[in-house]
């Protein structure tokens, strides 16, 4: 014991002895917590009535339209291609959603990635092809033409240098392999994400 220290005697609850005055000092101490247990389990059991309906559509999907403009690609062999800043790309969706690109041609949306065939006016075969297509990484979405040769220049061909009105589909949280609908077809896309055009 340090010098100096004054010891303090027990105090007993009148008439209960040292044993009896513990067992009410604890039972003292467990009413606190008891009170506040009971008072953070209330408000859980309490409902309310139901919030206003939220806005259409689903917070983790993004769409927008963009056109292709001709003027913009960069040509590199059998390769046109444009790339454009996309901040909603995030890591997350690169990692654990998607993306999705579709082409509007002759009143319909088509997905990406498509290929035109151009035949032979001499015979009834395939010649060459054109896929137009896309990738993506975050932050970043290229959209490029790609010719099954290097003989043909895509410059010269009316189908590249034709502006496109493409949209873009980017679903964050999403296993697109999962996907219980055709992410090929921008309509039922459309319908099951509630998108707006």
């Amino acid at each position: 014991m340090a010098k100096g220290a004054a010891v303090r005697p027990l105090r007993f609850f009148r008439g209960h002895s040292a044993t009896q005055s513990l067992c009410v000092m604890r039972k003292n101490r467990l009413v606190p917590v008891l009170v506040v247990l009971i008072a953070a389990l209330v408000p859980m059991a309490c409902e309310g009535p139901a919030g206003p309906p939220g806005p259409p559509g689903n917070a983790n999907v993004i769409s927008f339209s963009f056109t292709l403009n001709p003027e913009t690609l960069r040509y590199n062999g059998p390769v046109a291609s444009v790339g454009y800043d996309v901040p909603e790309i995030t890591p997350s969706v690169v990692e654990g959603g998607a993306v999705l690109l579709y082409f509007y041609e002759q009143g319909t949306w088509t997905a990406l990635p498509y290929t035109f065939a151009y035949e032979s006016a001499d015979l009834p075969a395939v010649d060459f092809t054109v896929t137009l297509g896309y990738a993506f990484e975050v932050g970043f979405l290229e959209v490029f033409y790609e010719a099954s040769t290097d003989e043909i220049d895509l410059r010269q061909l009316a189908l590249v240098q034709t502006p496109r009105q493409l949209k873009v589909v980017i679903i964050d949280g999403f296993p697109a392999g999962k996907a219980p609908v055709d992410l090929r077809d921008y309509e039922a896309v459309k319908a099951y994400f509630g998108l707006v055009d």
